[in-house]
């Protein structure tokens, strides 16, 4: 498995096998006060060899401030049904996601945050933002 696309975005929709995405690419957020509402979503394309489509798999996704103290977690467990996606010789099948973060996270204050995306317990990518404040430094 792997990921090959992972942004934030404004917004993100799974609708008819595509991923629509508003506002794609946030590496920084500014908030009058904080604590203060997440307020964007995490859009990602996962690829999935035909070898790894016979059993489901653990994404897990952490936000961890720039001091490792962590903001807020998830996780689901995912798969592609063989015989419900026919993946051609040399191809591999997609699983795609568009999270508005259960329970709607606060940031807690300004500073550096990071997305932390494993799977199977492997780290598979980092997703980092800064999150400044209106006015100040």
């Amino acid at each position: 498995m792997k990921i090959d696309t992972c942004l934030l975005c404004e917004a993100a929709s799974v609708h008819e096998g595509l991923l629509f995405i508003l506002g794609g690419g946030i590496t920084g957020t500014t908030r009058d006060s904080y604590p203060s509402p997440l307020g964007m979503s995490l859009a990602m394309r996962i690829m999935v060899h035909p070898t790894e489509m016979a059993h489901p798999h653990k994404v897990e996704v952490f936000l961890n401030d720039e001091d490792g103290n962590q903001v807020t977690k998830f996780n689901v467990e995912v798969g592609v049904s063989e015989g419900t996606v026919e993946v051609p010789a040399g191809e591999e099948a997609e699983i795609l996601f568009a999270w508005d973060f259960p329970g709607r996270p606060n940031l807690p204050h300004r500073g550096k945050y990071s997305f932390e995306i494993l799977i199977d317990g492997n780290h598979l990518r980092s997703v980092p933002f800064n999150a400044t404040q209106q006015g100040g430094e």
